[in-house]
């Protein structure tokens, strides 16, 4: 009987081992994920999105060769901390609290890191730390503006290279898969050689004495070379700050680069998910901290060897940074959450279509309570976008609470369109209709893809203004969207949102 026991006990042993063995190869299977983002860069500074600057994004065309790319991708919200705490939890500001610079509270909800850190990964963010810290991670580092006798981390490609390969070679140690968030600051403002770069590091140099030098960029092109963003017009100024952009596009296209050789040098290219976005557009005028169409389209590319078909293009469906969390669950076969306002494009990954993909939704709340508060909500088409702005009564402007430009509208670019206004009517209607908007707005994309004619108010467009406002209400009803009660009267936005 005891031997018995004894036998049935190791037999019981050896069964859980095999067990255990097996899923231990099982997870070793599991790919490896990297999430890569650049910071506030337009889709059109992309050599393979359509920009004609030759070498601009050399290792962004190269990613793009083995990848899925597409062309109607959108974020969820045009300013940086919403649009990556939507990412990392599946959920659209408003719905995850996330409302300005705002942290998510802690366990508010499910995060892509803490999941897959239950699954047995390896979670590891670096920079862009502000974005990030309010989920769980394995590993964490800032984005090292303030780190006392290092510093300028965020803009230094070397930084990335370094601080990935001791994640990775971590996770090894442990024999996890890594999920590793990638975050450069570049093209983020202050740009390379610009004023603002030289008061940016002043500043930080009375509070830093110690830190390494700064990381100075060759200028990538002259202003008259420079390929003018779409929406801003032809200016000396915007010239000059359009190649001063640039150079930190480029200097965000080196860091992938590092990135990416450092998977190949660790072995693990062939088996991670790499995805690359934006987290919108430059910060520019009517670009950054805006719901027009070209506000929140990112340069979206997902590469995955030998599952992913390289070098692919979807040019038909809309698909919002708000998917991916759902999507790498699906692809990892951890059920999805309940709760969730993305939905998986696992099956437009594999080459496959999905129906209801042709709209997709942004929105904007404010920088935090009762600073710059200017809420939008707006829905895209393929044929029609529609902006909606409960904060625009035409006596309010959109600045900064002391009347000085916000951070999109800072710099040579805004500064000049000011100047060109004082002239040039056209530049002065332009410069109003950017400070004071209108409640809603309707343009269509086939004829004005940069959003310049606002149609709106045009009795000939009134059953498609009406069909695009039905179809915001949709999703705001089904997302439980603070400001839809606004919309069906006609209302401001709620007055508890001026007091800081």
């Amino acid at each position: 009987m005891i031997l018995k026991s004894i036998t049935l006990s190791t037999g019981l042993v050896l069964s859980a081992m095999t067990q255990l063995n097996a899923g231990n190869k099982t997870q070793q299977k599991r790919p490896n994920i990297v999430v890569f983002t650049v910071d506030d860069m337009d889709i059109t500074s992309v050599n393979c999105y359509g920009n004609p600057m030759p070498g601009l994004t050399p290792n962004m065309d190269r990613l793009a060769s083995q990848s899925i790319i597409f062309r109607n991708a959108h974020v969820s919200s045009a300013i940086s901390m919403p649009c990556r705490q939507s990412m990392m939890t599946g959920l659209y500001p408003h719905r995850n609290g996330s409302m300005g610079f705002i942290e998510v509270a802690k366990d508010a909800c499910p995060s892509l890191s803490g999941i897959l850190m239950q699954q047995g990964y390896y979670a590891a963010s670096i920079g862009k730390g502000r974005d990030y810290k309010a989920f769980p991670w394995s590993e964490f580092q800032d984005d090292g503006w303030k780190w006392p006798g290092d510093g300028w981390y965020s803009r230094n490609p070397d930084f990335f290279y370094q601080k990935a390969k001791t994640a990775i070679q971590n996770a090894k140690a442990k024999g996890q898969p890594i999920y590793l968030g990638v975050n450069t600051s570049d093209p983020h403002r202050p740009f390379p050689g610009s004023e603002q770069e030289k008061e940016f590091v002043e500043k930080l140099r009375k509070t830093n004495a110690n830190a390494v030098d700064y990381p100075v960029m060759e200028p990538f092109c002259s202003p008259d070379k420079a390929y003018l963003l779409p929406y801003l017009p032809d200016l000396p100024d915007i010239r000059k700050e359009t190649a001063q952009y640039y150079t930190a596009v480029h200097r965000a296209d080196v860091t992938l680069g590092k990135i990416l050789h450092l998977l190949e040098e660790e072995g693990i290219a062939d088996n991670t998910l790499f995805v690359f976005f934006s987290d919108h557009d430059a910060a520019m005028p009517t670009a950054k901290q805006n719901c027009y169409a070209h506000s929140s389209v990112t340069p979206l590319m997902v590469c995955w060897k030998g599952k992913i078909k390289q070098g692919t293009v979807d040019a038909t469906h809309f698909v919002s940074t708000v998917d991916l969390m759902p999507t790498i669950l699906e692809a990892l076969d951890i059920p999805a959450l309940e709760k969730q306002d993305g939905r998986s494009m696992l099956s437009l990954l594999m080459g496959g279509k999905q129906k209801s993909r042709n709209a997709v939704y942004t929105s904007y709340n404010y920088i935090s309570p009762g600073v710059q508060v200017f809420p939008m909500r707006a829905v895209h088409t393929r044929e029609w976008s529609y902006v909606y702005n409960p904060w625009s009564n035409g006596i309010k402007k959109r600045l900064q609470e002391n009347g000085k430009p916000t951070e999109n509208q800072s710099g040579l670019t805004f500064a000049a369109i000011q100047k060109a206004a004082l002239t040039d009517t056209v530049m002065k209607r332009r410069l109003d209709y950017i400070l004071l908007r209108r409640r809603e707005e309707l343009f269509d994309l086939r004829n004005d893809p940069y959003s310049f004619h606002n149609l709106a108010e045009n009795p000939k467009y009134k059953v498609q203004l009406k069909q695009m406002r039905d179809l915001l209400m949709k999703d705001m009803v089904r997302t439980e969207d603070p400001l839809l009660k606004s919309l069906i009267n006609n209302e401001s936005y709620p007055d508890e949102w001026n007091k800081k």
